[in-house]
């Protein structure tokens, strides 16, 4: 495992946080410390073209090996395991346990889904119920016209009678009346 001191420093340096790297600027040679031995200096030169990103000096690692010690590769890769792991564990810290989210979630739609099938259930039975009062209601409307229809046989048979007993009684009046005066 790294040491502390390393790992801080490789943070500090991703953070940005590093003060002592001198910023670069034309014609300056550039000296970085490290703890396993001085790295070969660089030169800032200056230039009238406008930069187009990386140099176009080709990199070969095997030229600057020649001049400084072997780097620990091992070394190197456990520190950036370890950042990686602390920055893992605050993004997980962050955004907390996916997993237990994803059950909570399945667990909030299939409690839905169950509600809805509770709510189904009793639209049906309010339909069912509303279906049933308005076959009550249908029957009972029969009930009274078919009703209304025998009332209306029942006062044409009567009508009948009861107009003529009405004129025979109106003239009966009218010859009392007469007989009176």
């Amino acid at each position: 495992m790294p040491d502390e001191r390393d790992f801080n420093d490789i943070k500090a340096g991703v953070d940005g946080m590093v003060g002592d790297v001198p910023a670069p600027s034309s014609g300056v040679q550039s000296e970085i410390p490290n703890d396993e031995g001085d790295l070969p200096t660089t030169n800032y030169a200056d230039s009238s073209e406008p930069s187009q990103g990386y140099s176009q000096q080709n990199y070969n690692p095997q030229q600057s090996s020649n001049a400084s010690p072997q780097i620990d590769i091992d070394r190197i890769h456990e520190i950036i395991e370890a950042i990686i792991n602390e920055k893992w564990q605050d993004v997980v810290g962050g955004i907390g346990n996916i997993a237990v989210w994803k059950e909570k979630m399945n667990n909030d739609v299939i409690s839905i889904k169950q509600e809805l099938l509770r709510l189904e259930e009793r639209f049906e039975q309010l339909q069912g119920a509303v279906l049933g009062k308005v076959k009550d209601y249908d029957e009972g409307i029969k009930g009274v016209h078919t009703e209304m229809k025998a009332l209306e046989k029942v006062f044409e048979k009567i009508l009948e009678p009861l107009t003529s007993n009405i004129k025979d009684l109106n003239r009966v009046t009218q010859e009392l009346k007469k007989i009176k005066h």
